[in-house]
């Protein structure tokens, strides 16, 4: 009795260990999603609004929801108060404390820290084209996201799966 429920257990854990790392896939997925947005309304304040970096960043902060929100505005807070560092080392020390947590490939968030040192000291011409530059990035990353998911997820699920059929098996 005992052993046939640790099997069924094992079973079970087995599939979630697949299927959890089926969502993390859709999870970074969403995550680029969220940074291409993050782009837009920084080139929309910067280009629209005629805004500042600061006043750029508070404006999107404000209308970007949990993480990427609190992102851009620690950012824009740590700007007022530099503290005699220059901003691509600002940018990247909150984009690490905030979100490192969304399972980029380590290329993306090189891409992502890059750009604050990109942004920090161009003329406003540069900053559109260096922002339009990373969203061009980050689509073409999703887009090949997006082409190798499904069979991605399908092997991530098959593998937990049958894994824990393995391991079952192992310990019957």
């Amino acid at each position: 009795m005992l052993k046939t429920a640790g099997i069924c257990l094992i079973l079970i854990g087995g599939t979630g260990l697949g299927f959890c790392q089926s969502y993390a896939i859709t999870r970074r997925a969403k995550a680029m999603e969220m940074l291409i947005r993050m782009t837009i309304l920084l080139k929309a304040e910067i280009r629209c609004g005629n805004a500042s970096l600061h006043d750029a960043f508070c404006e999107a902060a404000a209308k970007l929801p949990g993480e990427y929100g609190e992102f851009l505005g620690e950012a824009a807070e740590r700007m007022q108060n530099p503290s005699g560092r220059r901003f691509g080392e600002i940018f990247r020390e909150c984009a690490e404390e905030k979100l490192a947590h969304l399972r980029l490939s380590k290329e993306e968030q090189e891409k992502l820290y890059a750009l604050g040192g990109y942004l920090g000291y161009l003329d406003l011409e540069m900053q559109m084209k260096q922002l339009e530059l990373y969203e061009q990035e980050l689509q073409n990353s999703l887009e090949a996201l997006r082409a190798e998911m499904p069979a991605k997820k399908k092997v991530y699920q098959s593998l937990g799966i049958f894994g824990g059929i393995l391991l079952a098996v192992l310990v019957w």
